[in-house]
């Protein structure tokens, strides 16, 4: 652009130097378009690698779990517009030698744009024996055709065979349980692909908030299932739900719907 424009100042014309502004605003913007078709097809075969990474890493679980779950404690904090903070605390035992990943699958209650999708924020962090919080954990993130999010979590180093790893996940999620808070119905559930030996998953909701609650899944076959309703410390309604020897691939939660229609901030 300053070339343009200085060579309309020595050929000293008006019109010379407005068209070769022009000329120059003109380069620049399809130079701007190109650069941002080429991103978004960048874009677009990350996202396939990452597909790709999700569905091995679900057939190789399938086909030769390599952990068994310890304790599993996942809670949800949803907030008065629907935005939710899982924090999640895992204790995995290593039952092969190549134990090098560990699959998660996170659900959203209805079908979100991708402007909210972008918006997700992920940490993993590895904990020490004695509790202490360690490093981070890198993780490839992909979002399955449900509207469900499959995370990859890779340890920098396969941990030994019958050895105990932890770790936490934090996610902050918008608007991810914005329908329960609209008097839709949301699901909340635990399903394993491993043994797990006893899980935990609590929902706290906004202050001032109650729901109806019913179980989902197999329950009535499944002695290990418990869940009952409790006032945290803050006053919040809690809803708490426990697995025992659940049986691999095994569903089952509670769906809640609010008592009072609660109008949280428009999905659109």
């Amino acid at each position: 652009m300053s070339f343009a424009v200085l060579l309309g100042a020595i050929l000293g014309s008006t019109a010379v130097k407005a068209g070769a502004l022009v000329t120059a605003i003109l380069v620049i913007i399809v130079s701007g378009i190109a650069l941002l078709t080429r991103r978004r097809a960048e874009r677009r075969e990350l996202e396939v690698h990452k597909d790709l990474v999700s569905q091995y890493c679900k057939l190789l679980d399938a086909g030769q779990p390599s952990y068994e779950v310890i304790d599993w404690d996942k809670t949800a904090v949803i907030g008065e517009r629907g935005d939710t903070h899982i924090k999640l605390k895992v204790k995995l035992r290593a039952t092969h030698d190549d134990f090098w990943f560990v699959r998660l699958r996170l659900v959203c209650g209805w079908p979100q744009p991708s402007r909210y999708r972008r918006q997700v924020r992920m940490t993993v962090r590895n904990l020490q024996v004695d509790g202490s919080p360690g490093t981070t954990l890198r993780t490839t993130v992909s979002w399955l055709r449900d509207g469900a999010m499959a995370a990859i979590i890779h340890f920098h180093t396969a941990p030994a065979l019958n050895s105990v790893v932890s770790f936490t996940v934090d996610v902050d999620w918008p608007k991810m349980c914005a329908p329960l808070l609209e008097g839709s119905p949301d699901e909340f559930d635990l399903m394993f692909w491993q043994t797990v030996r006893r899980s935990t998953y609590r929902v706290v909701l906004p202050k001032g908030i109650g729901v109806y609650v019913e179980p989902i899944g197999k329950t009535e076959d499944f002695k290990g299932f418990r869940w009952r309703k409790k006032a945290g410390d803050d006053g919040r309604e809690v809803i708490v739900f426990r697995l025992s020897d659940p049986p691999v691939r095994h569903r089952a939660g509670v769906r809640l719907q609010m008592k009072q229609a609660h109008r949280a901030a428009p999905l659109r």
